[in-house]
């Protein structure tokens, strides 16, 4: 049973209720930066490359976003008959470049797990733009303004590559290279110890977007942006991968995390929704009082506490009298007991009983003697109990 509060108090209360639901799920369910958005052209944050990739748009530099596995790009730029999409309306003979934009400071050694095609790519004769590759901290300043052949580039960052002859150092100080060349496998590969370097966070440093522009695109080849680095998943991509739309794949692919938030607060609000335990609400009968029961029992706790044996042998004797007169069809009215003893014997059946002994007793010593009054008194309606046996409780008789 569950009692109903009041209606104000009740919609108040489930008002709360549904929103700190609300606001724990906007917390743990709530849209998140990814840290693969970082050095993503769709990505409008400081770390993203949106305003460096509008700027290529606004010069005319043909450039296009990848959202495919590069495995793929090279088989269309290899013309393979067996290309997975089609994406040139006018093939280009020349080579391409390729910009990978980590989305932190990434090893060297750790490049071949993170892009397993890069060995393919170079040996194909296409350039290869890697930003973020982490090289050793220096004493460099944290922050400073390098000179470079497209002007200032601002650099937030200590770390620097050992310059040596055999580097082709595009942005460099006293303390190494920023941006060099370096061959990787069977080619050159353009790379950068910074991820930021045309990052949104540099829209007011025109070197920083000039260099980056003429390390990808000095030479008017087509430039191609690596978006599945970060995530990002073209819909045949996503239907390559997953295999098929279906709730099922849905779930197989999220976090378990966002899944038990999503079945708690559906939990929460089925209950609040109800508001009620197992099966449906019943109303609390009040239960019936029996005033006159109620006052013999206080009475008898009364009694029983002051020991008063003489009250309790004359209110019973004189009920019993009267009950006894009523069966024997002797009326209400207080009759002799001698008169009532013979209406007793002449009655068939009945023991020999001294009504006059049995009525009009002396007063019980105690407790136990008032017991063995009472059993006497009870074999008069109970003619078994007259040698003792009583099967009911006789301190209860009233």
């Amino acid at each position: 049973m569950t009692r109903s509060l009041p209606f104000n108090r009740r919609t108040l209360l489930l008002g709360l209720l549904g929103l700190a639901l609300l606001l724990g799920l906007i917390v743990v369910g709530g849209p998140t930066t990814s840290p693969l958005e970082s050095g993503s052209t769709w990505h409008r944050g400081p770390a993203g490359y949106s305003a460096w990739y509008e700027s290529l748009e606004q010069q005319d530099i043909p450039v296009q976003r990848w959202q495919r596995p590069v495995e793929d790009l090279l088989e269309q730029l290899g013309g393979a008959e067996d290309a997975t999409v089609t994406l040139m309306q006018n093939p280009s003979t020349g080579p391409e470049t390729l910009v990978a934009v980590l989305p932190g400071f990434v090893d060297e050694s750790e490049l071949p797990a993170l892009l397993p095609w890069l060995p393919d790519w170079v040996e194909a004769g296409h350039q290869l733009v890697i930003l973020g590759v982490k090289a050793p901290v220096t004493a460099a300043p944290f922050s400073q303004t390098l000179s470079s052949q497209a002007g200032p580039v601002q650099i937030d960052t200590r770390r620097r590559y050992p310059t040596s002859s055999r580097l082709d150092v595009a942005l460099e100080d006293d303390y190494g290279a920023v941006v060099w060349q370096q061959a990787i496998a069977s080619g050159p590969v353009t790379i950068a110890a910074t991820p930021h370097l045309g990052a949104n966070a540099y829209l007011n440093q025109p070197g920083n977007f000039a260099l980056l522009t003429a390390l990808v695109a000095g030479s008017g080849q087509r430039v191609w942006i690596d978006e599945y680095l970060h995530g990002y998943r073209d819909q045949e991509a996503i239907a390559t991968e997953v295999g098929s739309d279906s709730w099922l794949n849905y779930l197989a692919r999220t976090p378990l995390v966002i899944l038990a938030a999503q079945i708690l607060v559906v939990t929460l609000i089925a209950l609040l929704a109800f508001n009620r335990r197992l099966g449906q609400r019943r109303s609390l009968q009040t239960p019936t009082v029996d005033n006159s029961r109620a006052y013999i029992q206080a009475l008898a706790g009364v009694l029983h506490k002051a020991d008063s044996h003489d009250f309790v042998v004359q209110t019973v004797s004189q009920a019993e009298r009267v009950q006894l007169q009523k069966k024997l069809g002797l009326g209400d009215l207080s009759l002799p007991l001698e008169q009532l003893q013979l209406a007793w014997n002449e009655q068939p059946g009945r023991p020999d009983v001294d009504l006059a002994a049995m009525l009009n007793p002396a007063i019980p010593k105690n407790e136990s003697q008032l017991r063995d009054w009472l059993k006497r008194v009870q074999s008069l309606h109970y003619p078994g109990n007259a040698t003792g046996d009583t099967t009911g409780d006789t301190s209860g008789y009233d």
